[in-house]
């Protein structure tokens, strides 16, 4: 089951290791009986410069007869209506990985009060309506997930806070908005993130994906080595959620 990931960055982002490039992930994934990969490095990795998309994906060919190679591109809603990326730089790439809540970028719209789980809520439903809305968005990067970095809590605060928020979310909204997702094939995100940030009452929010048809993804989000090593984290999750392959999301096989 656990034989994908679809999430992973390279070196191509700033926020990733210096060393961490497709050779070695590569290298890493093999190892651990991974068969497919998806390369997603940020939109902004790129400049916008459509040689610098050609250069990658001619990087993924030497590799294509070991494990499959996706080339997908991260990108961020700014706020409803308005994301990161458009049409003409979206058509360059495989798929498009959409995250609601990269807060720590700039430009985009954050909760009224980081410290108030009300106001969290209907921030976070907000921006998740808008991922799903976006028709550039293929699948749903780390939803609902609250990054420590942003809110600023200790490991078990931040636990507790997350639970609170996802607790004042409008149930109602939220299955709107998967049933819409399921209608339209996105996927959204499991990651190991939200066992390492302390949030595992999201198990709730993946079993309700499961219950209204939406395919989830497998992603471990990686920016080095130990977070790559860490997709393991899932196979008791998935296990525990009872998920099969029928309720994996895959991208797309397009012909370049």
């Amino acid at each position: 089951m656990l034989t994908r990931d679809y999430h992973i960055h390279t070196n191509l982002s700033p926020c990733a290791d210096r060393n961490f490039d497709l050779e070695k992930i590569v290298q890493i994934q093999q190892k651990h009986g991974i068969k497919a990969i998806g390369i997603t490095d940020h939109d902004y990795s790129y400049n916008h410069k459509v040689k610098s998309i050609e250069a990658a994906r001619k990087a993924i060919k030497p590799h294509e007869s070991s494990i499959t190679v996706h080339l997908g591109v991260e990108s961020h809603m700014l706020e409803y209506r308005v994301a990161s990326i458009d049409i003409q730089l979206a058509a360059h790439f495989d798929y498009v990985l959409m995250a609601p809540n990269h807060y720590h970028l700039r430009g985009v719209a954050t909760p009224d009060d980081l410290k108030h789980p009300r106001k969290v809520a209907i921030h976070e439903i907000y921006m998740f309506e808008a991922a799903i809305a976006c028709p550039l968005t293929d699948a749903i990067a780390h939803p609902f997930v609250l990054n420590p970095k942003v809110f600023r809590f200790s490991s078990d605060d931040l636990g507790l806070f997350s639970e609170e928020v996802m607790r004042n979310v409008d149930k109602k909204r939220l299955i709107y908005q998967l049933d819409l997702a399921s209608q339209r094939g996105t996927g959204i995100e499991i990651s190991p993130k939200f066992i390492r940030y302390n949030q595992r009452h999201l198990l709730e929010f993946y079993q309700l994906c499961l219950e209204r048809d939406v395919k989830l993804f497998i992603g471990s989000d990686a920016h080095n080595d130990k977070e790559l090593e860490q997709l393991s984290l899932l196979k008791p999750v998935l296990k525990e959620l009872g998920i099969r392959e029928e309720n994996l999301w895959h991208p797309k096989e397009w012909r370049w």
